[in-house]
């Protein structure tokens, strides 16, 4: 890593910005020398990381017709992300790594921030407009070892842009299918030691009626389900001196679905979210040493009804839902002699939940309220032997302390007080890299990684009629050994092929068990295994044609369930065994186009294997011309072929046409 002491290090990342700031035409797409932080918490060019990473750069980005970050992911080996259109309410949105369902099982982060929430595992995908995001990098396999709780299928990390140097503004505007409308608005500004950017953006959609057919909610009381969502987006950086700068930022969402269910009534709500997101990081780097210092909070509140099914116009339950974390996380990474970096780090983490549910028409009152404490040690060694050989041994240790306890003022519904319980876990990480020539690299990992229970399940009780679903304090983590082994050939700058085999056994995986007529827990009775290959690509055909490629073959199968011995060797749930992506980019100066097709093969429905969500392709087709350098017109055509096909509970919208037009000066 090249370091330049006389120039602030805070200001090269602005400059990083400014080349994705010009017109396309000035653009370097094809640039294979990228600077990555995930895999290691250190910067690293991608080609010497030993672990399976993929780069969607700024670029990219730009090039990209999506509205959320998760949308961004759908080409990514490794990765199923089954938002179907950005009008889907993010609530509903999932994204799996390596087989493992839940959004709880892979890590995401925003600027090294943890975005899972505490009291389910969701992730706001909306958190960031992508406007604002700089690069998504996505670190595949057990990253516990250097990240903690969450990161059994991987890691995905959001970072921000940066302020840009000079004096910049962009602004944009989206219509498209749906009646859906998107405003968009930047600037930045930098001056001396000082920089400070500012943000905001606006989607709304109609949506559509996505309700499956099998769906229990009758035809008559289907509605429309459309989305409004809201961002808004500060930072402020300050240069101390030419190795030290002070970064202040606060990221702010407003999530809301609408419709739903028809009539409705005056003052339902079907669900809303705000998240504030502040953080201030302190970065120091020298010749030979970098420390970083990062405070942050996520702050989180939403409010979500329920009508009654009767005739769907009268409430029957307000929920509110509060869930605060705060945490500190601290690393010093030191050069030892040429070949060789050692990083030490913590993690502190301080986090509740505060659920709050009445039931107009009667006195019921239910609370659910939820505490963790959490810190992680963590170290790390990256040696290079040799010119040819990179090792790195990573190895963290997380302890952390729950409590909680439900009360329910209603007649015979469950009431729990739990003592509060503690409980670590250390998890080793190792990863080499052989550099067989200047074009080929062989790697291999391995490690181990774990889930802690989420809230809901270790201190939530419900009954819904005459059934009590028993949340579990006594739930252990869900623990993961990952293996992988790959091989990346690179042709020159012209582009590369990845492969990668892996193999992930994981136990104790929490389900629901049927105690008797009355009752159901959560307990830890799953062993799964999956296993599977990554293919991608990367090639520059010709000087303005840019090919891309990616292919998933993945195989999940429960190994053990001890209550129910007929569903092991049965599939996991909302998972395809095939996934495809192809992309064609044409640069045509001042035009350019590009072509995309995907794949997704047949995912089961339930533990059984007995119902199946049927395979789809799609094809989006799309455009843009730059009129000036600053002035850009862009038309997207998604899924051209009309599919109507069903991702997790609901149904895609078809073909959808979207028009915009963005300006930067």
């Amino acid at each position: 890593m090249t370091h330049k002491p006389h120039s602030p290090r805070w200001i090269l990342p602005l400059f990083a910005c400014l080349s994705a700031s010009i017109a396309q035409g000035e653009q370097n797409p094809f640039d294979l020398e990228e600077m990555v932080v995930t895999a290691t918490r250190t910067e690293q060019n991608i080609r010497d990381v030993p672990a399976a990473v993929t780069l969607i750069g700024r670029e990219e980005i730009e090039r990209s017709s999506a509205v959320t970050v998760d949308q961004l992911l759908q080409g990514v080996p490794g990765v199923y992300a089954a938002r179907m259109d950005p009008s889907s309410p993010n609530r509903i949105a999932q994204t799996y790594t390596r087989g493992l369902p839940g959004n709880s099982r892979t890590l995401v982060l925003l600027d090294g921030i943890p975005m899972n929430v505490l009291y389910d595992g969701q992730v706001d995908w909306s958190q960031l407009a992508t406007q604002d995001v700089e690069r998504v990098e996505v670190v595949r396999g057990a990253g516990s070892g250097l990240y903690g709780a969450n990161a059994m299928g991987g890691v995905i990390n959001i970072l921000s842009r940066a302020p840009e140097p000079g004096i910049r503004t962009r602004i944009g505007a989206d219509y498209g299918s749906l009646n859906s409308r998107r405003l968009s608005a930047a600037h930045s500004q930098s001056h001396g030691l000082t920089a400070f950017s500012l943000s905001a953006s606006r989607f709304e959609s109609d949506g559509y009626n996505m309700w499956r057919p099998d769906a229990s909610v009758p035809p008559a009381h289907r509605d429309a389900i459309g989305t409004v969502k809201d961002n808004l987006n500060a930072k402020l950086v300050q240069g101390i001196d030419a190795n030290q700068f002070l970064e202040a930022s606060l990221s702010y969402l407003r999530d809301e679905a609408t419709g739903f269910y028809k009539p409705g009534v005056d003052g339902y709500t079907p669900q809303t979210r705000e998240q504030f997101v502040p953080s201030l990081r302190y970065t120091r780097e020298d010749d030979n040493s970098e420390t970083q210092l990062v405070t942050y909070a996520r702050i989180g509140h939403q409010w979500a009804d329920t009508l009654s099914p009767v005739n769907y116009a009268s409430l029957s339950e307000r929920g509110e839902y509060q869930d605060r974390s705060l945490g500190l996380n601290a690393q010093h990474s030191r050069h030892i002699g040429a070949g060789q970096r050692l990083t030490l780090g913590l993690d502190y983490l301080n986090g509740e939940i505060d659920n709050h549910y009445s039931y107009p028409g009667t006195p019921r009152l239910r609370e659910t309220l939820g505490d963790l404490q959490r810190y992680g040690l963590f170290a790390q060694d990256e040696i290079a032997l040799g010119t040819d050989w990179r090792l790195n041994i990573a190895g963290r240790y997380d302890h952390w302390k729950t409590g909680g306890n439900q009360t329910d003022t209603g007649t015979g519904q469950p009431n729990s007080n739990y003592k509060s319980r503690s409980d670590g876990q250390f998890s080793p990480k190792l990863g080499l890299l052989y550099k067989a020539t200047d074009n080929l690299n062989l790697r291999v990992s391995a490690g181990q990684a774990f889930n802690l229970p989420d809230m809901f399940n270790l201190y939530a009780n419900t009954k819904r009629g005459a059934t009590t679903y028993w949340a579990n304090p006594e739930l252990e983590p869900e623990k993961v050994n990952a293996y992988d082994i790959g091989i990346d050939y690179y042709f020159g700058q012209d582009g590369y092929v990845k492969l990668t085999a892996y193999r992930n056994d994981a136990t104790d995986l929490i389900y629901s068990v049927q105690r008797d007529a009355s009752n159901v827990d959560k307990r830890n009775v799953g062993a799964v295994k999956t296993e599977g290959l990554e293919f991608e690509a990367r090639y520059r055909a010709y000087r303005n044609l840019l090919l891309s490629a990616s292919y998933t073959l993945n195989n999940s199968v429960i190994v053990e369930n001890e209550n129910n011995r007929k569903l092991e060797g049965k599939q996991l749930v909302n998972v395809p065994r095939h996934q495809a992506h192809l992309r064609a980019d044409w640069f045509l100066s001042p035009a350019r186009l590009y072509l995309t097709v995907n794949h997704v093969g047949d995912r089961y429905g339930n533990d059984a294997n007995t119902t199946t969500y049927r395979a789809y392709t799609t094809v989006d087709l799309g455009g843009a011309y730059a009129f000036t350098q600053a002035v850009e017109a862009r038309l997207t055509f998604a899924n051209l072929t009309n599919e109507k096909y069903e991702g997790i509970g609901y149904i895609a919208p078809g073909a959808t046409v979207t028009a915009s037009l963005q300006a930067r000066f």
